[in-house]
């Protein structure tokens, strides 16, 4: 692969650019500990701005789900201890790094609910009280759906143009879904009967079935760590 990508259009914003940098359909420090050493890991060609804004985006919900992460699984193995040296300033490399950590340690924790105020509701699928932890105790972390939904949309854009190298533009859209698993069973079994899955295992998982008649109109089904998933269609706007 070439030290930059040659002049073309931007996976994401679908916009012409002389130059272009690459940008990791999975950010690098989402795969766990046990991913195997030189596993390719996908590149996708972006311009800067794209890539600066989908960085700043996944190291946001890096931190935020990685909060919630069992530290033991072999799936998310070193994600959650990523998590807490993001927000710990004793790990600052120099005075502005701590100062950003602490920072970012007070935004997380400052939209974050503690015992009795957790809710019961508005939960993400698959991050409720897995431990069994009592009420005072528990505590819940603030994700946006909007920045879930942008790393759903960036992961099929990336999928779709390595796969088949095409971009997904008017009148195509992606629309996310957060779903649980029994509510996304007959979605999940669709997919599997009729698509392929692509794996870096053991964290990242993407199924994808595919229309073959114009190759863009696509389900999507995303697991990555085994409990973060996200669900995609790709189709004509009404």
């Amino acid at each position: 692969m070439t030290n930059r990508p040659p002049s073309a259009k931007c996976v994401h914003c679908i916009r012409f650019f002389e130059k272009l940098t690459w940008d990791h359909v999975f950010p690098k420090s989402w795969y766990p500990d046990t991913t195997l050493p030189g596993l390719e890991k996908w590149k996708i060609p972006s311009c800067k701005p794209c890539n600066s804004k989908y960085g700043r985006l996944e190291d946001d919900l890096m931190i935020r789900i990685g909060l919630c992460l069992d530290p033991n699984d072999p799936k998310s193995l070193g994600i959650p201890q990523k998590a807490v040296r993001a927000i710990s300033p004793q790990f600052a490399k120099d005075e502005n790094d701590r100062l950003l950590r602490d920072a970012k340690r007070r935004q997380v924790l400052g939209q974050a609910s503690f015992g009795h105020d957790v809710r019961d509701h508005g939960i993400y699928p698959n991050f409720g009280n897995v431990f069994n932890m009592p009420k005072e105790n528990q505590i819940a972390v603030d994700i946006s759906p909007e920045r879930v939904r942008l790393l759903t949309e960036k992961i099929v854009r990336g999928i779709t143009f390595l796969e088949d190298s095409l971009y997904i533009e008017w009148p195509y859209k992606v629309s996310f879904y957060a779903l649980h698993d029994k509510d996304a069973f007959p979605v999940v079994d669709l997919i599997k009967r009729f698509g392929q899955v692509y794996a870096n295992e053991p964290g990242i998982v993407v199924t994808r079935a595919v229309l073959p008649e114009d190759k863009l109109t696509s389900l999507y089904f995303i697991d990555i760590w085994g409990r973060f998933k996200m669900y995609a269609y790709v189709g004509k706007e009404a």
